[in-house]
C-alpha cells in the first residue's frame, strides 16, 4: 500500500510541475500497464489498437472528443501504425505525445500515422478537390483554411476565411507519412514539375496547416510530391525533425522555421516552393537552421541524385526562403536555387539567401544571381526566430 501511496504522490508531482518540454516520463513504455497516463499531464488521453486501457482506439476519435475551446488537452498514443486522417480545428493547446524510450531520437519512434490519398491533377476538380484532402494531418480551423486554392493568394475559387484555429498545437515523436507512392522515378532537375517525379502520382500531403500555429518535436514527415503544406496565415516549427520528399515537398504561403532538422529528397526535384503573402500579419518563408539538406535514406540506392535537388523555386514573386549553418550534400545543385520555369521565372522581387552553408552541395562561385550570401549579423537581425516571429513564441518548446 505504502509503495502504491508513493507512486500516486510521484505522479502527481510530475503533473504539477509538468511543462511543454517535460514529457519524456509521460511517453515512456517503463511503467505499470494499468497506468498509461502515468507521469502525464492530468486528463490525458491515451490511444491505443492493442490496449484495453486506452480511452479510445483512433487518434482522430480522441482528437474529436475535446471540447471546442480555448482549454489545454494532451494525447498520449501508444506504439503502433494508425491509418486515419487526423484534424484538429479546435482553438485551445491541443499536444500529441507518441509513446517512445528515445524522445530526443525520431529515428526510433514508436508511432507512425499514415494514409494514401493523393490528388490526381488531371482528373481534378478545383472547385470540390484540393491539395488539402490528402493530408494525414490537417491542422486548420476549417477545411479551406488549409486550401492550396489557386492565384496569387490563393483565395479562388474558395473565399479565404478570417477565422484562426488552433493557437498552439504540438506533436512529439510521431511520424506522418502519405505513402500513395513507393517508388522513385528518377527525373531530370530541369524538367520536374507537378505529376512528374512522383510515379504518376500527384500531391500527397503528410501535414498541413493554415490559420494555426504548431509545432513538432522528434517527428517526421514523408511523402513524394508537396509533403507539407503551411498555409495561409499558418506557422509552424519543426525541431530535431525530418522531412522526406522530392517535388516540392515543403510548400506553402505562410512561415515555417526548420531548427536542427534533417531535409531529404527521395528523388530530383525541389526542397521549397513559396509563395508570398503580404496581406497576412505572419513573416512569410521557410527558414532552415543548423539543419542537414541531404539525399533520403530510404531514397532508392540505383538513383544517381548528385546534383538534382535545388533549394527551392518560386511559386510566386514575393516567395522567401533562407537557409543558415546547414549542411547540403552532393545532392544540391550547384547553382542553388531555381526559376519556376523557363517561360515564367517569377523571379523579380523573390528573397533567397544562404549564410553558413557547407559541405559538398555548397558552391559560393556556381550560385544563381538571386541567391544572396549573407553574414552571420545579417542572418541573426533579420531571420532569428525571434525576429522572425516577432519575438520567442510561447507556442514554441525551445527547451526541446
Amino acid at each position: 500500500m505504502a509503495g502504491k501511496i508513493l507512486v500516486i504522490a510521484a505522479a502527481a508531482a510530475f503533473v504539477a510541475s509538468a511543462s511543454a518540454t517535460s514529457f519524456a516520463q509521460c511517453q515512456s513504455s517503463i511503467k505499470p500497464k494499468s497506468q498509461p497516463t502515468l507521469f502525464c499531464p492530468a486528463g490525458t488521453l491515451f490511444v491505443s489498437q492493442k490496449d484495453s486501457n486506452a480511452h479510445f482506439a483512433s487518434i482522430q476519435a480522441a482528437v474529436a472528443s475535446l471540447p471546442n475551446d480555448t482549454s489545454s488537452h494532451f494525447i498520449l498514443i501508444d506504439a503502433g501504425t494508425y491509418q486515419e486522417a487526423v484534424n484538429v480545428t479546435r482553438k485551445g493547446p491541443t499536444t500529441l505525445l507518441g509513446r517512445t524510450d528515445h524522445p530526443a531520437s525520431f529515428a526510433q519512434n514508436l508511432v507512425t500515422i499514415f494514409n494514401t490519398t493523393y490528388i490526381n491533377q488531371t482528373t481534378q476538380n478545383a472547385s470540390i478537390q484540393d491539395n488539402a484532402d490528402s493530408a494525414v494531418l490537417t491542422v486548420a480551423p476549417n477545411k479551406y483554411a488549409a486550401w492550396t486554392g489557386a492565384g496569387y493568394y490563393g483565395g479562388t475559387p474558395v473565399p479565404i476565411p478570417d477565422e484562426f484555429g488552433c493557437t498552439d498545437f504540438k506533436a512529439y515523436n510521431i511520424n506522418f507519412e502519405n505513402r500513395a507512392v513507393r517508388s522513385f522515378q528518377p527525373q531530370r532537375i530541369q524538367t520536374h514539375g507537378d505529376n512528374q517525379n512522383n510515379g504518376g502520382v500527384g500531391p500527397a500531403l503528410a501535414f498541413g496547416i493554415g490559420f494555426a500555429n504548431a509545432s513538432f518535436y522528434a517527428s517526421t514527415f514523408r511523402g513524394m510530391q508537396d509533403t507539407m503544406f503551411v498555409g495561409k496565415n499558418g506557422s509552424a516549427v519543426f525541431r530535431k525533425s525530418q522531412v522526406l520528399g522530392s517535388v516540392d515537398y515543403i510548400y506553402g504561403f505562410g512561415t515555417a522555421y526548420f531548427d536542427q532538422s534533417e531535409i531529404g529528397t527521395r528523388g530530383a526535384g525541389c526542397t521549397t516552393a513559396w509563395k508570398g503573402t503580404p496581406n497576412y500579419t505572419n513573416t512569410y518563408g521557410a527558414y532552415f537552421s543548423r539543419s542537414s539538406i541531404i539525399r533520403s535514406p530510404d531514397a532508392d540506392p540505383s538513383l544517381d541524385l548528385t546534383g538534382q535537388q535545388t533549394l527551392g523555386r518560386p511559386w510566386n514573386n514575393e516567395s522567401v526562403v533562407v537557409y543558415m549553418d546547414s549542411f547540403m550534400d552532393s545532392t544540391i545543385n550547384p547553382a542553388g536555387f531555381q526559376i519556376w520555369a523557363p517561360s515564367d521565372p517569377r523571379n523579380m522581387s523573390i528573397y533567397y539567401a544562404e549564410q553558413g552553408s557547407f559541405g559538398p552541395g555548397f558552391n559560393a562561385s556556381a550560385r544563381v544571381s538571386f541567391d544572396h550570401l549573407i553574414s552571420a549579423k545579417d542572418a541573426q537581425e533579420h531571420f532569428s526566430v525571434d525576429k522572425i516571429f516577432g519575438g520567442i513564441p510561447a507556442w514554441v518548446d525551445w527547451d526541446f
